[in-house]
Formats: C-alpha cells, structure tokens, sequence
C-alpha cells in the first residue's frame, strides 16, 4: 500500500501520540491558565490511553474489492481537502461520495464518522472502516495527517461507523 495508509497504530505513530506539540520555551512564554489548561489534557491523555484510530478518508482512498474514492471539484466553502504527504490536496469524502472500480463500476459510502463529525454540506465524514452500499470497505487513504482517536473509557457516539438511514 505505497503512499496509503491504514488504521494500523504503528510504534512511531504511538510515539508521536504521546509527544507535546509545544517545545519547553513555549511552554514556558504560556500563561499560567494555557499552562494548566495543557496539564489537565496531559493528564486526560494520560488516563485515557488511545485505543484506536480512523484515518479520514480522502480522494485516492482504496478499498478492500479495489475500488479507489473519487476526487471532486466543489465551489468555495463546499467541501473540505486535505493535503496528503505527497503534496497533492485531496478532498475529503463524506457520505455519499462515489468510489470508482477499474471495471467502471461505482458504489456509494454509507457509514461515517456520525452525526459528530459532519463537514460543511451535513454529511459525515468518510473513514478508513467505512462501509459502502455494495458491501465493500474502505481500508486505507493517502494522508497520514488526520484522524480521529477511540479513547480508553471514552465513549465514540452511537452513530460511529454505523449503516446510515
């Protein structure tokens, strides 16, 4: 899966997982309210170990029958991309969007990220674990930058993943 990337929490991901995105100099340039505001998340973190990923899915995503999601061309403040490792900024796929097969077949993505996690238009967003109308699965996508976490101890919405209606 050159240039894709799964659900798979690897050790260098789980490494950056638990790195401050803030070097000591800034830490200590905070206030005293941003300081403890970035203890209490620490702590959380802490408590609540990541159990889990969901990569979000974007345009060149593969699934498992070897269909590929489709980029689309949308106006100004309708939809959202995302830049993936190679450079290219891809569209973000949410219900709906269309994955292509090479025998020109297409099907529909149906589960999502739920109703907590809607993009601009009101649908959720597509991740790797997403199902499609056929019965296919999304498995892996080109960027590497954007995911959501499953938390040990913390509930995801009843909605996540699920057969949308």
């Amino acid at each position: 899966m050159d240039g894709q990337y799964s659900n798979e929490i690897t050790p260098a991901l789980r490494a950056t997982m638990n790195q401050s995105p803030f070097t000591a100099e800034q830490l200590a340039a905070m206030n005293d309210d941003a300081r403890a505001i970035i203890e209490a998340q620490k702590a959380f973190c802490i408590r609540h170990p990541v159990t889990a990923i969901y990569r979000i899915a974007v345009a060149g995503c593969r699934t498992r029958d070897g269909g590929t999601g489709a980029e689309f061309n949308s106006a100004p403040g309708e939809g959202n991309k995302i830049q993936c490792a190679d450079g290219k900024m891809r569209s973000v796929l949410t219900e709906e969007s269309l994955i292509s097969y090479p025998d020109g077949r297409t099907a529909r993505i149906v589960s999502s990220a739920g109703s907590h996690y809607r993009d601009v238009n009101g649908r959720g967003i597509a991740l790797v674990g997403s199902q499609l109308d056929n019965g296919d699965l999304i498995i892996s996508t080109p960027q590497d930058a954007c995911m959501l976490v499953a938390r040990e101890g913390v509930a995801l919405p009843p909605d996540f993943l699920s057969l949308a209606e």
